[in-house]
């Protein structure tokens, strides 16, 4: 992972670095004065000319524009700047707040009515029908919805978030809960264990890593939604920051955004599988 990192910052650096000659015609216009100096006849005004001239020569030019892609030493710069002018770590804060409220709530909801789908069929006949388009739906496209519904305050932020990740966790619920291996069931049953004993002791634990593994990868998705949710009456938040920096052609501050939201990507992920090693050790999902 460091070797890819490595190999990633090194052809950012060459591909943004001045190392190219520059374009005919780039920058090849005289000072004014280059004319005057000529005329001088001297050689005190013929050295004035040749400095001005060398002043007017255009520099080197990266391979990769700089309003395509800064260089790393200005993306670095933007995260200082946001930190110290744009409250960048209250703002990631308040973004991290919303996804996990919208990834808790999401977990509330999805898991219990997963399981309960997976042990009884007709449930998921009934709900199945009406749950499964809503992972096609885009959600940007309610947004005018949840404004009407919950106005434009964190609610709304939290529902939309909410959404954006049940629709794809309940059906791997249930896919995990109907995974588990039918001799589990049927020894559990032989020793005369209860409906909810089966459940609660060895259908809930067999389908516990999946759903952890699950949860995992769906909490990344908030990631994708955060910055829709925090387009609207945001004061802080990644998402509104990204926002901003587009509206002042700050595309520095934009890559920097990105790299934030990467590592806290990377953070978050790191603690899933902490915890999975914690609680299930080496059981696979």
């Amino acid at each position: 992972m460091l070797a890819s990192i490595a190999t990633g910052l090194i052809l950012w650096f060459l591909l943004s670095t001045p190392m190219l000659p520059p374009l005919p015609g780039d920058g090849l216009e005289l000072p004014h004065s280059y004319e005057g100096a000529l005329d001088q006849g001297e050689e005190n005004g013929r050295g004035q000319a040749d400095e001005e001239a060398a002043e007017a020569a255009p520099a080197k030019r990266p391979i990769v524009p700089a309003y395509i892609l800064p260089s790393p030493l200005a993306v670095f710069r933007a995260i200082g700047y946001l930190h110290t002018d744009q409250a960048l770590v209250r703002s990631a804060f308040a973004s991290l707040k919303r996804i996990t409220l919208g990834f808790l709530t999401a977990v509330v909801v999805a898991i219990p009515l997963g399981i309960l789908m997976g042990t009884y069929p007709p449930l998921k006949t009934w709900i199945e029908p009406l749950s499964g388009p809503l992972r096609f739906l885009p959600i940007s496209a309610v947004t005018p919805l949840f404004i009407l519904w919950f106005g434009i305050d964190e609610m709304q932020k939290i529902a939309f978030l909410f959404l954006g990740t049940v629709v794809y966790l309940l059906p791997i619920v249930v896919e995990q809960v109907e995974k588990v291996d039918e001799v589990y069931l049927e020894t559990a049953y032989t020793l005369g264990a209860s409906p909810w004993q089966v459940i609660s002791r060895v259908l809930i634990p067999a389908a516990a890593p999946g759903i952890w593994e699950a949860c995992r990868v769906i909490y990344g998705i908030g990631w994708t939604y955060v910055i829709l949710a925090e387009v609207l009456n945001a004061r802080y938040g990644l998402g509104y920051l990204i926002t901003l920096s587009a509206k002042r052609g700050h595309i520095d501050w934009i890559y920097a955004l990105v790299f934030v939201i990467l590592l806290l990507g990377i953070g978050t992920n790191k603690l899933f599988l902490l915890g999975a090693r914690q609680l299930f050790g080496g059981r696979e999902a």
